[in-house]
C-alpha cells in the first residue's frame, strides 16, 4: 500500500494528473461534439469542392476550345458574307443601271414623239398659212385680171355655171 501511496504522492506532485484529467477531459468533449466526423465531414466537403472545381476547370476549357474553334472560322464566315454582299451589291448596281436605260430610252422616245409632234403641227400651220397666203395671192391677181379684162367677167360666169352643172349631173 505505500507503493501506492508514493505513487499516489508522486502523481499529485507532478503535472501528470493533471495531463490525464486534461486528456480524459479532451477525450469526452472529443467524443461528446464529435470532433473527428466534423473534421472528416469538412475534408469530404474540401474534396468534393475540389472535385467540383476540377470538372468545372474541364468544362471551362472544353467551352473555350469550342469557342476557339468557332472564332478560328470567323474569318472565313466574314470573308463569305462579305462576297455575298458584294454579289449582292454588284447585281443591284446592275439592275439599277438597267432600269436606268429602260428609263431614259422611254424619255428619249416619249420627247422624239412630242418634237415630230410639235414639227408637225408646225408644218400643217405653214402649210395653212401658206394656202391662205395663195388663196388671198390669187384671189387679188383673179381680181386685177377682172379688172384689166372685162370680157374675163362673162367668162368666168359660163365657167362657173358649167362646172356647177357637172355636178349636178
Amino acid at each position: 500500500m505505500d507503493r501506492y501511496i508514493e505513487v499516489w504522492n508522486w502523481l499529485m506532485s507532478t503535472n501528470v494528473l493533471n495531463f490525464i484529467v486534461m486528456v480524459g477531459i479532451l477525450y469526452y468533449i472529443s467524443k461528446r461534439f464529435d470532433f473527428a466526423g466534423k473534421l472528416e465531414s469538412a475534408r469530404e466537403k474540401v474534396v468534393a469542392e475540389i472535385r467540383a472545381s476540377e470538372e468545372a476547370k474541364r468544362e471551362s476549357e472544353k467551352e473555350y476550345q469550342e469557342n476557339a474553334e468557332m472564332a478560328s472560322h470567323i474569318d472565313e464566315e466574314i470573308y463569305n458574307a462579305l462576297g455575298v454582299a458584294e454579289k449582292t451589291a454588284n447585281a443591284l448596281g446592275k439592275k439599277i443601271l438597267d432600269d436606268a436605260k429602260v428609263i431614259t430610252r422611254g424619255i428619249i422616245t416619249s420627247t422624239q414623239k412630242r418634237i415630230d409632234a410639235q414639227v408637225n403641227l408646225l408644218y400643217a400651220d405653214l402649210l395653212k398659212k401658206t394656202a391662205l397666203t395663195s388663196v388671198e395671192v390669187a384671189k387679188e391677181h383673179i381680181k386685177k385680171e377682172l379688172s384689166e379684162h372685162t370680157e374675163l367677167h362673162d367668162k368666168f360666169i359660163y365657167e362657173s355655171l358649167n362646172a356647177l352643172d357637172e355636178v349636178r349631173q
